[in-house]
């Protein structure tokens, strides 16, 4: 699924209009419902071999309740672009947080059994397309809404990044002279 935009939600349990001319006072909190991640790869090797970069995080909750903010039991998977950094790549992935949380068992010591990945797909300036999984599971359930979360020890080889991958150069420099041909049209 794509990332849900920011929404803010706000719930009273019990409310009474009354018909009045005067504007009555409504105190209202707005809390937040959808959560950031900040997520890490960091490269050990042959990032420099790296042209465009992407990720999932699998097992993140599907909905959100307006009412009081807790999420659906049904887990989804959130696709998001990377940025390259020095260090590897990096994205700020918006999400409602974990599934089922935070439900009857609030304060859950992660003994639900629900498992959380990470993917990252690079494409490599010679075309070439890499895919590496990570379990993030203790740490997601370490910040259930919202945290940092940091995979490292990533390398790709130079016998991967330099091997020929057909990639086309869209450089024109050395391609001659401008020649004008005529086509005759008849």
């Amino acid at each position: 699924m794509n990332q849900p935009d920011m929404l803010y939600g706000a719930y009273m349990e019990e409310y009474t209009a009354e018909k009045t001319l005067a504007p009555t006072e409504l105190p209202v909190t707005l809390r937040p419902l959808v959560y950031t991640y900040m997520i890490r790869y960091e490269f050990e090797s042959g990032q420099q071999y790296v042209a465009l970069a992407r990720g999932a995080l699998a097992g993140m909750a599907e909905t959100v309740y307006l009412n009081d903010g807790h999420t659906g039991e049904t887990a989804a998977t959130v696709m998001f672009d990377c940025t390259l950094e020095d260090y590897g790549a990096e994205a700020l992935v918006q999400s409602f947080g974990v599934p089922d949380y935070p439900g009857e068992h609030y304060g859950r010591n992660g003994t639900d059994g629900r498992r959380y990945s990470l993917n990252l797909e690079v494409r490599m300036v010679n075309g070439k397309f890499k895919t590496f999984e990570f379990d993030v599971t203790d740490q997601v359930k370490g910040q259930p809404r919202g945290g940092v979360i940091v995979v490292s020890g990533l390398s790709i080889s130079n016998d991967e990044g330099l091997e020929g991958g057909g990639s086309f150069d869209v450089d024109v420099d050395g391609w001659g002279e401008w020649v004008d041909i005529p086509l005759p049209i008849d």
